[in-house]
């Protein structure tokens, strides 16, 4: 049979949805509140080039998103880069990439950097049983690991830039899991498409329309109610019954519009976001060697640095260097809220302070963007309350970022999340309905009931 399915949110989540199930042979409808696709793979226009508005590259370990590229006919426009971490740390830069470094690494005393070598080592290839870090927390694990002076030097700096006053909750399974997906004590190669991933949400969004489903921008959902029989979604005064409904919304979101038994199984009312602020520089030269460095100094207002042109070919920009200054913060605090000229200009300052080299005459241009539900702030037992596909006996379906853990909240992570709702989704419809011998073409307006809302 094919299902009438609401796909609600146009990010990597509702795209990949909405194309795995038009695979599959039903009609997914798209909902995008938005007037664009992709979510924070949004772009912006400079000098009559797109340029991503986020730091984005892939790993050549992700599995998912690379076979979903090659699916679209779109792997020749792929290119891949070795890249380096440097660690900018008590006013020095620090290569931060091996055994060599970490031995180099003056800002601790020699013992700890053997210490930090082993740790590393350890981290990486030596947890023989990585999912029972889920119940112990990193501020606990890490030090043990690593030592006091090493944990205090390096890793609380660095799990207090990612989760602010939140860290001392973060499970320690999410510092492994995040360690070995970046390197897996291998050199780190990364890769990036041409066109950035507004390109792969473009042909996500022919392919879907190709296969016969829909993809709706401007359609801002203002109710979501679901049971075991369908889902209705209504938006633009007019409700809509589906056979089943996919959300890709951030929690917090979907609990806005959730209505009737839906919101009351509507899971972790509690979990908490981290947004972010992010500052891109547009630069003339290049800062670095590195595509990453980690920065803890007092003259720098931001977490971090990326620069994102080691991995993307600079004439694909222009000829530019793409500079991202970050800031991972709540949504509510002072630092989310800062204007956008105070955040380019300690952005420029920053750099300018940091590395001696780069003058404010090498600046092209800032571009400030802000998002705010970026990554759950992951706490100790999460496997055990990790949301499932379905939500309670309903014909809603889940596929967010609530859902990553243990994996890293990354494109690869949410095209595999939403391969597995889309499966669990038609593993359901089946056992419920079997398949008709034949079915008559339905075209687009019919794939679902609608009814119009008095005003």
């Amino acid at each position: 049979m094919r299902a009438s399915v609401a796909v609600i949110g146009g990010g990597i989540a509702g795209l990949a949805s909405a194309w795995f199930l038009a695979r599959q042979g039903h009609r997914p409808r798209l909902l995008e509140a938005g007037d664009r696709l992709g979510g924070l793979a949004a772009d912006f226009s400079y000098d009559g080039v797109a340029i991503d508005r986020w730091y984005h590259v892939m790993l050549d370990s992700d599995a998912d998103l690379r076979g979903l590229i090659d699916e679209l006919g779109l792997a020749e426009r792929v290119v891949w880069r070795e890249t380096g971490m440097g660690f900018h740390l008590g006013g020095r830069l620090y290569p931060f990439n091996g055994p060599v470094d970490v031995l180099r690494f003056a800002a601790l005393p020699f013992a700890d950097r053997l210490r930090l070598g082993f740790g590393a080592l350890y981290l990486t290839r030596g947890v023989r049983a990585p999912l029972a870090l889920d119940e112990i927390t990193a501020c606990e694990w890490l030090p043990r690991v690593f030592g006091g002076r090493v944990f205090e030097r390096i890793w609380t700096p660095l799990l207090r830039a990612k989760f602010g006053d939140r860290f001392r909750d973060v499970p320690a399974y999410w510092v492994w899991n995040t360690l070995t997906r970046e390197k897996n004590g291998s050199q780190e190669v990364k890769g990036t498409l041409r066109g950035g991933y507004a390109a792969l949400c473009e042909a996500l969004a022919a392919a879907i329309r190709g296969a016969g489903g829909e993809v709706r921008l401007g359609c801002p959902v203002a109710s979501l109610e679901a049971d075991g029989d369908g889902a209705w979604v209504t938006h633009d005064g007019v409700r809509t019954r589906y056979d089943a409904a996919v959300a890709t919304l951030p929690l917090p979101r979907l609990a806005a519009v959730a209505r009737g038994g839906l919101a009351a199984v509507l899971p972790l009312p509690e979990l908490a976001y981290q947004g972010v602020v992010n500052a891109v520089v547009l630069a003339r030269r290049q800062l670095e060697r590195f595509y990453w460095t980690p920065v803890v100094d007092a003259r720098f207002a931001f977490q971090g640095v990326v620069e994102t042109t080691h991995v993307i070919p600079p004439e694909w920009v222009g000829n530019r260097h793409l500079l991202y200054a970050m800031n991972y913060c709540d949504a509510s605090s002072e630092l989310y809220a800062r204007s956008d000229a105070l955040v380019a200009r300690q952005a420029v300052d920053g750099l300018c302070a940091l590395y001696p080299q780069f003058t404010p005459a090498d600046v092209e241009g800032v571009h400030v963007f802000r998002a705010p539900h970026v990554e759950p702030v992951w706490t100790r037992g999460y496997l055990r309350r990790r949301p499932p596909a379905r939500l309670g006996a309903t014909r809603c379906y889940l596929s967010t970022t609530a859902q990553a853990y243990p994996r890293v909240t990354a494109w690869n992570t949410s095209v595999g999340l939403a391969r597995a709702t889309v499966e669990a989704l038609c593993a359901d419809l089946a056992a419920a309905r079997p398949p008709a011998v034949a079915e008559a073409p339905t075209s687009p307006r019919s794939a679902a009931t609608e009814q119009r809302i008095p005003a």
